[in-house]
């Protein structure tokens, strides 16, 4: 699996011919960045900066768009959706987020989206076991550094990739609190599952 950041809060996950899209903003949010095409779009809160569907499709693709809780598989991509308490996208749903549990190259990724609480619904944290990838908001009206923290340490995941929702100074202080100080920002994150399996909770920051 390759794992890609695009901009904003989105990010690109890819293996073989399939690529997955997380929360790409519209074209008329602040974050811009160059369309690409993906065969599946999740989308965590309803969101001009989150929710973007557009920006995901192109070069003939026309993705397979998820935004909202439940069971989903498409070609080898299984996906299921919990509502969480999120800080966005009230105003067109009943819950502000949506966090997903995604099984994909033979490995278990969480996606935390935009929320803002540490406290998970019990079927949610039914399925938490074994996670992989775990990709964790930081700062704004999501998880503060601290609460991100431990939040994820309580999840015992492989890998841990935080993503800032409102500047960088909340991922430094989430990294200091990792007491991951040597850590680099790399381009691109090639990820294997027997090399994923032998990893214990490594913080990865992608630019």
């Amino acid at each position: 699996m390759v794992i890609s950041y695009i901009g904003g809060h989105c990010f690109k996950l890819s293996s073989g011919d399939t690529t997955i899209a997380i929360n790409p903003p519209r074209s008329t949010s602040e974050f811009k960045v160059s369309k690409f095409g993906a065969d599946v779009v999740l989308i965590s809160a309803a969101d001009p900066e989150w929710d973007g569907e557009e920006t995901a499709s192109h070069g003939g693709k026309e993705p397979f768009v998820i935004r909202g809780p439940g069971a989903y598989e498409v070609g080898d991509v299984v996906v299921t959706g919990y509502a969480s308490e999120g800080a966005l996208g009230k105003e067109t749903s009943e819950f502000g987020n949506t966090v997903y549990v995604v099984e994909f190259d033979g490995m278990k990724v969480l996606l935390l989206g935009a929320l803002s609480s540490t406290k998970l619904s019990p079927e949610l944290r039914a399925d938490l076991d074994e996670i992989n990838i775990v990709f964790v908001p930081v700062g704004g009206k999501t998880l503060d550094p601290k609460g991100a923290h431990e939040l994820v340490v309580s999840l015992e995941p492989n890998v841990i990739i935080p993503y800032a929702v409102d500047g960088d100074a909340d991922i430094k202080s989430f990294v200091k609190t990792a007491g991951a100080h040597e850590v680099k920002p790399v381009d691109k994150l090639t990820l294997r599952a027997k090399e994923v399996a032998l990893m214990s909770g490594e913080v990865v920051l992608l630019k």
